[in-house]
């Protein structure tokens, strides 16, 4: 299909052919026609020959791809504009396309005003649109030139195309002159009073001969022109009224592409969005390198340089300096290499950090030989876009044929120089001399745990597993000093001390990672390019960083700017939204904020963020530093608000709108019937004006499935205007999730996202859905912690949290004196003769362990959110323990409860037979046995707990979670429920057994009372201990 006959029987030109070998694949790689339903060769697109001509249309699929996809897809701003775009659609046995049933469409819109051509019958789609004078005419009336003094003057519509000539060239009476065309503009001039009806163009207006009968064609020029008003206009000087012929006479034709726009919007011209190159170990070519080029170059393919001998004699020689790719005297050999090419993505946690890539090429010998590497910056804010290409070359020619090489890339924290991820490229098929290979790695999350493996065989260092590895593949991380594949070959490392050193290369060179603001291959070199006079170069507390010394940028340095200001030093503060909601208005908690900014001959770019608005506000803060023109409101179920409409983005420092009732949008569900709703969409939107001008005050925007739709008023009427928006559209960031327990990780951009955020399934919340209000899932983290502001002092918190805190004094104060007491009360020789004593005393001290163990909870929640307690192994260690103790002295005490009214009923029971030390022995077995059970039973717990970094943009916070798969959460639950109804039912059974007894025991000795009064008075007397286990199971609810 490439327009060559390779086959005898020209069959691989034949489609026929192709679909009857079922070869679908090769027609996947084709360009489909879709007007004449064929298919072309790619190399065909583009190609300035029209592969794809169809005999009733002008224009090329293949040569044009807007025009191509107007003609498939219905665009509003296409429909009902004179100008058939969509190819035919069959509808109930009807072809339809957008210019068919207009009846219901108005001629003047934003689409059809002031743009030169006649839409409307009068010309009511250009009324007003004459800049260059000074009479203002009014809608209902068109500018008119005097046929006697060449003055302007306004005529009504309702002189329009009647027959009367009141204008000079009779431009009140366009039909007279010209076909009616709504496409093109070919009015012409119409000579007065000629029997003939003359008419002629703008090329005989003003040329200094009278083409006019009575040269009335002269009479309101200023001068003569060689070549009329056609060729002159902007050239020179014109009066107002040759102004207004030339505008009006100009053949004009209207565009076949529109694409969304607003009345009266500054547009924006588009910015450079093509993918960047930063060539890293790569030569630069000076300025005069193509001067030199033209000139005899005994290096081919290099650089001359004249190299000086001898300073006494001034001896030189000629000598060539070559690029990685080629070698020899005058470079005229190929390097056998590699060529790569790499991207490089990162997780919403490390946007904002500068890693440094270590890429290199290396073989499976027992040295693990460095052959050659590259060292190179990344910042994801900075380089997302960004492929960077590097050279590797073998370190002996020809390479081993015997060895298998890979491409080795180590990734590290720049700041902190902590270990991120390494990543394996193994090179197939070695026999080749050259290879080219493009990856594109993803950087984990630093919360992602870096597996190790316990290869023995790792003698000075540790054994690591890559993070690409699909079949486990290990490798040793030598320490310093130490190189080989097992860390056995010792060399000195002299890397500055502040660096880390990672290597030895194939030149007995150290490799070796600088910190922030040196360079240098031994780190020994300080950049003062982020220092000048003391003052940091990044204003606002944006953090400097020098340009990679590799890449050698135009740019020096580069700031990354905290939330709130932009700019390249963090100048410019970003732009400040702040959305407040009528208190009618019902707020969900996830807001989606979709901006749309309109730019000149392009399609509106949308961006959409993710927001969470705590419960009981009625506002919303934004820092945004893009600039918009709509801003959409987007609760839960598709519901929508317009939220502001700025027609001239305006760059202040603050915006503020407000979100009323009456910008909601409804579905046209609402609006239209049933029967309307449920025609097609090219028929459908013939009719999108109607709730635009039937509900003109209390409709701001409505939608349909394929567009959002707002209304405007132009000229004394309501109408529509309609973008497409895709409702369901998700990035899916890369495949990849930082969300915990199913969440959905929504992010702004498909390509280089700045916002990020987690949209959780049913009974999960918090910025990472890390927390769970499902049966027993409830944790005083997920309660109280997003209260808790960071960096700010105690004074200063919500009001919530200071009446939390005060609670929890008070509740650890009683809980102390209660346990206190109790533990003097029962640490009794007498008391605990028996079992109950001792579950009385066990139970006490239970108490106390369980308000040390709450208040250390809270504490610690308290200072870690505020930023005051940061150390990770503390933060870590009370994770795994003070959740997991907590429970276990809760469950112990519920326990405890219900051993006590298992014991008191026994007491009943036996009576007389009642043993104290066998009840005594006894009640140390259980307490033991229970303590044993309780721990086993929990004892999974701290295994599943974990800290999480919560560092989703502008908010950072370290959590204590679990992570428990679905069988175990199961489990979990089972055994929350057990240690939490067991006790409460073993409880109550035996409260029961005791007030049956007694009342037995009371009905033998009151023989002439009956049974069941006897039953109701024991009840009342023990009233106490029936409601006991119910109290408890009340209390123990909300925990």
């Amino acid at each position: 299909m490439d327009r060559s006959m390779d086959c005898p029987k020209e069959d691989d030109e034949n489609l026929t052919h192709i679909m009857d070998a079922g070869w679908t694949d090769v027609l996947k790689k084709l360009f489909k026609c879709k007007t004449v339903n064929k298919y072309i060769h790619q190399s065909s697109v583009k190609d300035g020959y029209c592969d794809c001509k169809d005999p009733y249309d002008h224009h090329c699929e293949d040569e044009d791809e807007n025009i191509a996809l107007a003609r498939m897809k219905l665009l509003f701003q296409h429909v009902c504009d004179n100008l058939t775009h969509l190819i035919p659609i069959n509808n109930d046995k009807q072809n339809e396309t957008d210019e068919t049933e207009c009846e219901q469409w108005p001629c003047n819109s934003i689409y059809t005003h002031c743009d030169g051509i006649w839409d409307c019958p009068k010309g009511e789609d250009e009324t007003g649109c004459y800049s260059f004078t000074t009479l203002n005419c009014s809608l209902n009336q068109h500018l008119c030139v005097l046929p006697d003094t060449n003055q302007f003057t306004c005529i009504p519509l309702e002189k329009i195309n009647d027959n009367n000539i009141d204008c000079l060239g009779a431009t009140d009476e366009p039909t007279l002159c010209r076909k009616y065309d709504y496409t093109y503009n070919y009015r012409s001039f119409l000579c007065k009073n000629s029997s003939s009806q003359r008419c002629i163009n703008l090329a005989h207006l003003c040329n200094g001969k009278f083409d006019c009968e009575y040269g009335d064609d002269e009479q309101f020029c200023m001068k003569s022109y060689i070549y009329g008003l056609s060729s002159s206009y902007g050239k020179v000087s014109y009066s107002e009224v040759e102004q207004f012929f030339y505008k009006e006479l100009v053949t004009k034709r209207k565009s076949f592409i529109k694409h969304f726009s607003l009345d009266g919007l500054t547009e924006f011209s588009t910015d450079n969005q093509t993918t960047s190159i930063r060539p890293s170990g790569i030569i630069r070519r000076p300025q005069q390198y193509e001067l030199m080029m033209n000139r005899k170059n005994p290096c081919s393919r290099g650089i001359q340089l004249r190299v000086w001998l001898n300073e006494q004699n001034n001896s030189t020689t000629n000598t060539c300096l070559c690029p990685p790719s080629y070698y020899g005297d005058h470079c005229q050999n190929q390097n056998q290499r590699v060529s790569l090419t790499m991207a490089f993505r990162v997780m919403s946690d490390s946007r904002s950090t500068l890693f440094t890539v270590i890429i290199s090429l290396i073989d499976d010998s027992e040295q693990r030989i460095i052959h050659s590497y590259e060292q190179l910056s990344y910042l994801s804010v900075r380089d997302c876009k960004t492929k960077f290409n590097v050279y590797l070359v073998y370190s002996n020619r020809p390479k081993s044929q015997t060895r298998n090489y890979s491409i080795h890339v180590d990734i590290y924290e720049k700041i902190s120089l902590n270990y991120r991820a390494s990543f394996l490229y193994p090179i197939e098929f070695p026999f080749l001399p050259v290879h080219r290979l493009a990856f594109i790695v993803t950087i984990p999350s630093s919360n992602d745990f870096i597996e190790s493996c316990s290869n023995s065989k790792c003698i000075h260092g540790k054994c690591v597993m890559y993070s690409n590895s699909r079949d486990h593949s290990t490798y040793c991380q030598c320490n310093a000093g130490w190189s080989g594949q097992y860390c056995t070959i010792p060399y000195n490392c002299n890397c500055s001390s502040d660096s880390k050193c990672i290597g030895l290369s194939s030149h007995n060179r150290s490799i070796c990672i600088c910190p922030m603001n040196r360079f240098g291959y031994r780190c020994l070199l300080t950049d003062p390019i982020c220092q000048r006079n003391n003052h940091s170069m990044c204003l606002n507390g944006g953090t400097c960083i020098s340009a990679d010394e590799y890449a050698l940028p135009h740019k020096k340095i580069y700031c990354i700017c905290p939330i709130g200001y932009i700019g390249e030093r963090c100048e410019i503060a970003e732009k400040k939204i702040l959305i407040l909601f009528e208190k009618n208005i019902i707020i969900s908690q996830v807001i989606f904020i979709h901006f749309l900014l309109i730019i000149k001959e392009m399609n509106p770019r949308r961006s959409t963020i993710l927001k969470t608005v705590p419960i009981q506000q009625d506002s919303l803060t934004i820092y945004w530093s893009l600039p918009f023109h709509l801003i959409f409101i987007e609760f839960k179920n598709k519901n929508y608000y317009l939220a502001a409409i700025e027609r001239t983005y305006k760059q202040s420092a603050t915006y503020s709108t407000m979100v009323k009732s009456s910008d909601h949008c409804p579905n046209i569900n609402q609006l239209f019937n049933k029967t309307f709703v449920q025609m097609h969409i090219i028929r459908r939107i013939k009719y999108y004006h109607l709730p635009c001008q039937q509900h003109s005050l209390n409709l701001s925007c409505f939608y349909d499935d394929f567009y959002l739709c707002f209304c405007y008023n132009l000229e004394k009427q309501r109408l529509t205007n309609c973008f497409e928006f895709n409702h369901n559209m998700t990035f899916d960031c890369f495949g990849e999730s930082v969300c915990e327990n199913g969440g959905q990780w929504f992010q702004d951009s498909p390509t280089c996202p700045q916002r990020s955020s987690c949209i959780c399934q049913p009974c999960f919340y918090g910025i990472r859905c890390q927390f769970s209000s499902n049966r027993f899932g409830f944790s005083l983290d997920g309660i109280l912690g997003y209260y808790i502001q960071p960096n700010i002092d105690i004074v200063h918190q919500s009001t919530m949290v200071k009446v939390s805190l005060a609670l929890t004094i008070v509740f650890i104060i009683i809980g102390y004196i209660n346990g206190i007491l109790s533990f003097i009360a029962f640490n009794n020789k007498t008391i605990c003769e028996v079992g109950c004593g001792l579950y009385l005393l066990t139970s006490s001290i239970t108490t106390l362990l369980t308000t040390t163990m709450f208040g250390l909870k809270f504490w610690i929640l308290l200072l870690a959110q505020m930023k005051i307690i940061t150390n990770r192994l503390f933060l870590h260690i009370q994770c795994l323990s003070i959740d997991f103790l907590l429970r276990v002295f809760l469950n112990m005490d519920q326990w405890l409860n219900a051993c006590i009214a298992v014991e008191r009923t026994v007491v009943i029971i036996n009576a007389i037979g009642f043993k104290k030390k066998r009840s005594k022995k006894i009640a140390k077995i259980v307490i033991i046995i229970l303590s044993i059970f309780i721990i086993s039973t929990c004892i999974y717990d701290p295994f599943y707990r974990r800290l999480m970094d919560d560092a989703i943009d502008d908010d950072s916070r370290i959590w204590c979670i679990t992570s428990y798969s679905p069988n175990l959460q199961t489990f979990n639950t089972f055994i929350h429920a057990f240690h939490f109804c067991a006790p409460f039912a073993i409880n109550l059974i035996s409260t029961l057994i005791l007030i049956l007894k007694t009342s037995r025991q009371q009905a033998k000795i009151r023989n002439n009372t009956k049974y069941l009064s006897i039953f109701i008075e024991q009840i009342q007397v023990h009233k106490h201990i029936l409601v006991a286990p119910f109290v408890i199971v009340i209390l123990g609810i909300p925990r």
